[in-house]
């Protein structure tokens, strides 16, 4: 080996190194993260669920397109 593909295989192992212990350790802003943040004061609310008439009206445009 050469000495450019030894240093070329330490920078690799470093790099690889370095990234899992990235993904192993938790973040430090990790709390702040966790906290909803609330937006004009309310929480925002799920999106409606469809009815089964609804439903049946996209399996019907589904087939349609088909």
């Amino acid at each position: 080996m050469t000495a450019s593909n030894v240093l070329d295989w330490i920078v690799a192992l470093l790099v690889c190194w370095a990234s899992l212990t990235a993904i192993s350790e938790p973040s430090r802003g990790a709390s702040q993260c966790e906290v909803p943040i609330a937006t004009s004061g309310a929480l925002q609310s799920l999106p409606a669920i469809p009815t089964q008439a609804e439903f049946e009206e996209m399996i019907r445009d589904m087939k349609l397109h088909d």
